[in-house]
């Protein structure tokens, strides 16, 4: 794994707390609210500061040191990007407080948020150079708030404009579904006559899903039938449930062969920094006790140590990743290797 001065781009997770109410959140299951226990916590701008100290934040502007030619750089951007397993951006106190600061140190910045809370005003305040704003808008509004559960399509709109009339710069970022693909060509133009900086589609997985009311009654589908689960008018993902499909995803990928291990940590020279200060690898083996709902992350207790940043220097809290890169030697997930490296990492 990379040490510290290798490091030139962090991914941090402010906050643990969002409004919104996405179904395939690790948030909840599928809308339904179910807390599996991870903390409601944040970063305030002194945690950052006493984290990301100048000096880091210098190395990540720097040109990239060689680490040989084993894994290829893909990424270029460099820099700090907040993004969330959990939380939203905009719902950490201290938010923008903590670009300002970046932005003090020429460091680039890249934000991506569902939009949905604060005021046009404070918005406006993240029209700052080097920083850009990727805003979640799946659709207009009669198809938004299918996956966006509890965001204002409405208020959006409004924050991304008053973000834009300052100067600043905005990407509309659009996660094609069944119900919203047919505006795609709406929401270009609509981007590009409010002076979105960018239009993007995001394809990550997220296409279909049974999605529940806070109660746990059925309230609607996303995409094609997801498993039969619609028809169930009661949540099915109790505990039981959610031990019962982790071990069924694991044992699916158990004996899946590792052909090509291209490591995310090693491929963007990235560190990941939860919303309480841990440090890992990457967002993908974010974990904290008992929580995240990355299926197989729980193997990671006996490997992760000493990693949160704001009791120990944040080198010291690299260290443990060398042990995750131990069991990349073992020949498959059931033999020991890291789960989520090999379905998310493994190249076939």
């Amino acid at each position: 794994m990379l040490k510290l001065n290798d490091i030139r781009k962090v991914h941090v997770e402010l906050t643990t707390r969002c409004n919104a109410r996405c179904p395939m959140c690790m948030r909840n299951y599928r809308g339904y609210d179910y807390n599996s226990g991870y903390p409601l916590c944040e970063l305030s701008v002194g945690d950052f500061k006493k984290i990301l100290t100048p000096n880091v934040l210098a190395q990540l502007i720097q040109p990239d040191p060689p680490i040989g030619d084993r894994v290829p750089i893909i990424y270029e951007f460099r820099g700090v990007a907040f993004n969330g397993n959990l939380g939203d951006f905009a719902s950490a106190r201290d938010a923008v407080e903590i670009v300002e600061y970046l932005v003090e140190h020429q460091v680039p910045v890249i934000i991506n948020t569902n939009g949905s809370v604060r005021s046009p005003e404070w918005w406006a305040r993240l029209a700052l150079p080097k920083v850009t704003v990727g805003f979640a808008i799946d659709g207009l509004a009669d198809t938004h708030h299918l996956y966006r559960q509890d965001t204002d399509w409405h208020r959006i709109i409004s924050h991304a404009q008053a973000l834009i009339n300052a100067g600043g710069q905005a990407v509309w970022r659009f996660v094609p579904f069944d119900h919203n693909r047919h505006q795609e060509q709406a929401c270009r133009d609509m981007a590009a006559q409010m002076g979105f900086a960018k239009f993007e589609n995001i394809y990550d997985g997220r296409d279909r899903t049974s999605v529940y009311n806070r109660d746990g009654t059925f309230s609607h589908k996303i995409g094609p039938d997801p498993g039969g689960l619609t028809n169930q008018t009661v949540h099915p993902f109790l505990e039981s449930h959610i031990t019962w499909y982790d071990a069924k995803t694991i044992t699916h990928h158990k004996d899946t062969p590792v052909l090509d291990m291209q490591c995310h940590h090693k491929r963007n020279r990235e560190i990941y920094i939860a919303a309480d200060g841990s440090v890992y690898p990457c967002c993908f083996l974010g974990f904290y006790p008992h929580t995240m709902n990355h299926p197989g992350n729980q193997e990671l207790a006996p490997l992760v140590t000493e990693n949160n940043a704001l009791e120990y220097p944040l080198e010291h809290c690299l260290e443990w990743f060398e042990r995750v890169e131990q069991t990349w030697n073992e020949s498959s997930i059931a033999a020991g290797r890291t789960y989520q490296c090999v379905v998310t990492c493994n190249r076939t």
